[in-house]
């Protein structure tokens, strides 16, 4: 039976359609990955496959959990109370990371700007770094509920400058969409999920942990479900610290060799989300539909970030375009009622998709 997708225009921001691929692997029956030798084979496969997607020679940690479980697996594996984090924050999730921190005992120092904006100059941060001196610089790379994405290697830089011991770089929604250079952004933590770009289910989360970022994992010695340390000699000792999900994993690695087996392999892929983007937004402005980030931002290749038009209220926009088939996602805090976002990553960065959706969003604004 052919896959039919949940709705006739899907286009949220995650998780995405799956890939044909990824169904495939999620349909097969595997063994114990606690026993197999096979599941480490697995495991070693797709921590290479991700490291290109990464731009890394770090170790890769693979878990079983959405993205979310790598964001406080990170904090929690290399921090304890009194730590100081500096969070710089463009959006809902950079800001969050801060909170995050906070919640486990940091010392946090929010470095916020506007949400429809992203990082340029870097004044304000080398000062704030340089006054705090903090273990830990956060940010963001692609921020989803803001349809932004931060250049980051100026700010990776600065890390190194100023002798910062760790980079945190939540890469969820942009890793196999959009270029993300961990190692040339001195990044000791690059966290990524499954469900964004890499078209799996959201049941994956995986991270790059530099040998900096391992010293600090071992001093710190935090033990929990979350802790990555034990991820470190999986290979060494046979077997992974809890049962694996190897359906998971299968997936995910479907879902990076999908990227990296692309027409023009990973720039292929960049490519044609950056055209798929583009094409997206030229088709809203034409619709005299504006975008929510600002006059010099960085839109991302991922997702795109619009102001529900005028005469109608987001519930109103919602349900007009889901009756028509077009599934969208609203936003999140201040952009909350004000924004809608079309999701054109991974399987959903297709012009036809796009053009559909654009078709969709005029019907209903003719009516």
């Amino acid at each position: 039976m052919a896959h039919k997708p949940y709705a006739p225009i899907p286009m949220v921001p995650g998780p995405v359609t799956l890939h044909p691929a990824v169904l495939t692997a999620m349909t097969r029956d595997y063994g114990s990955g606690q026993i197999e030798p096979d599941y480490l084979k697995l495991y070693a496969e797709t921590g290479r496959n991700l490291a290109q997607l990464m731009g890394t020679q770090s170790d890769m940690v693979l878990m079983t959990g959405e993205g979310m479980l790598a964001l406080w697996a990170a904090l929690k594996s290399c921090l304890v109370p009194g730590d100081r984090v500096l969070s710089v924050g463009t959006g809902v999730f950079g800001d969050g990371i801060g909170d995050m921190a906070a919640a486990i005992g940091c010392e946090v120092l929010k470095v916020s700007l506007p949400y429809n904006e992203t990082i340029d100059d870097l004044t304000g941060i080398e000062d704030a770094i340089r006054s705090f001196k903090p273990k830990m610089l956060t940010a963001v790379h692609c921020e989803t509920p803001s349809g932004t994405l931060n250049p980051l290697a100026d700010l990776g830089a600065l890390k190194q400058t100023c002798g910062v011991p760790l980079f945190y770089v939540d890469a969820v929604a942009s890793v196999g969409g959009a270029p993300v250079q961990a190692d040339a952004w001195h990044a000791d933590l690059v966290l990524g999920g499954s469900q964004k770009c890499l078209s799996a289910p959201p049941s994956m989360s995986f991270l790059s942990v530099s040998p900096a970022a391992w010293e600090v994992v071992e001093a710190v010695g935090y033990q929990g479900y979350d802790a990555i340390a034990p991820f470190r000699t999986v290979q060494q000792d046979g077997r992974c610290p809890y049962t694996p999900y190897w359906h998971g994993t299968a997936a995910l690695n479907a879902g990076a060799l999908a990227i990296l087996n692309e027409k023009g392999g990973m720039q292929g892929c960049f490519d044609r989300h950056r055209e798929v983007a583009e094409r997206c937004r030229a088709g809203l402005a034409k619709l005299g539909i504006d975008l929510w980030t600002a006059e010099g931002a960085v839109n991302s290749p991922t997702v795109t970030a619009a102001i529900v038009p005028e005469g109608f209220t987001w519930p109103e926009w919602r349900q007009g375009l889901r009756e028509r088939g077009l599934i969208v996602s609203g936003s999140f805090g201040p952009m909350a009622g004000k924004v809608f976002r079309l999701g054109h990553m991974g399987t959903q960065a297709t012009e036809a998709l796009v053009d559909a959706a654009l078709d969709v969003i005029e019907s209903v604004m003719q009516d």
